[in-house]
C-alpha cells in the first residue's frame, strides 16, 4: 500500500492520505510525478533488463523526462555497507536533473521538503516516482532494507546528490517508524517471517 504523510516543519505527523487518487493530485501540487506499473517477470538482472521490459511505460511518463542514464540498485538484509548509504540516500539533497524511481520489489520512503514541511512517500513494489530537477529529498529504506528499484536519469552521470546542508528534522519518522505507525493507524499488524 502506497501512502503519502504530511508533516509539519518541525517533523510533526498531519494528515494520511492512502487513496491513489488522492496521493497523486497532493505530489502533483509540489511538482511531483507518481503511479503505478503492473509488476512483472524480468528477464535479466541489470538495468537494461528492466528498461525494456518496461519501455513502454518508461516512454510514457510525463512531463517529458529524459533518460540517458539508468541503474537498478538491490539491497537485502544484512547487506554490507547499508549503513552508510543509508546515511548518505538519508542526507538531504537534490540533483541537477531529474531522478525516477520504480520499485520492482520491497519499500522505501521518500522525504520531499514542500512548502513548510515535508511529504513522506510509502512506495512499494510497482510505485514509481519521477522528482524533477532541484527536489529537495531524502531517502530511507530502513535498518533492514529490503528493496529492488530502477532508478531512471536525464544526466549520463546518473546518481550525482548535491547535499543541501539542510538536517531533516529529529521528529520525522524514520522507514521502520514510519511503516509501523502507519499500519497502528489503518488497523493492520505488521507481517512477521
Amino acid at each position: 500500500m502506497a501512502a503519502l504523510v504530511c508533516f509539519d516543519a518541525e517533523g510533526r505527523w498531519q494528515d494520511t492520505l492512502v487513496c491513489d487518487h488522492l496521493i497523486g493530485r497532493a505530489l502533483a501540487q509540489a511538482g511531483v510525478a507518481w503511479g503505478r506499473w503492473p509488476v512483472r517477470e524480468v528477464d535479466g538482472s541489470d538495468a537494461a533488463a528492466v528498461r525494456a521490459a518496461y519501455g513502454e511505460e518508461i516512454a510514457a511518463l510525463p512531463g517529458h523526462f529524459e533518460v540517458r542514464s539508468a541503474d537498478r540498485v538491490r539491497v537485502a538484509p544484512g547487506q554490507p555497507g547499508w549503513p552508510a548509504l543509508r546515511a548518505q540516500f538519508l542526507t538531504e539533497h537534490t540533483h541537477a536533473d531529474a531522478e525516477i524511481r520504480f520499485f520492482l520489489e520491497g519499500a522505501g520512503l521518500f522525504y520531499v521538503r514542500s512548502g513548510e514541511g515535508y511529504a513522506g512517500l510509502l512506495c512499494e513494489a510497482g510505485d514509481w516516482v519521477a522528482l524533477p530537477a532541484g527536489t529537495t529529498h531524502a531517502f530511507d529504506a530502513g535498518a533492514e532494507p529490503d528493496f529492488d528499484a530502477l532508478r531512471l536519469f536525464a544526466d549520463p552521470q546518473g546518481w550525482v546528490a548535491q547535499p543541501t546542508g539542510h538536517v531533516l528534522p529529529a521528529a520525522l519518522p524514520l522507514f521502520d517508524d514510519f511503516v509501523e505507525r502507519l499500519l497502528e493507524m489503518t488497523g493492520h499488524e505488521a507481517e512477521v517471517d
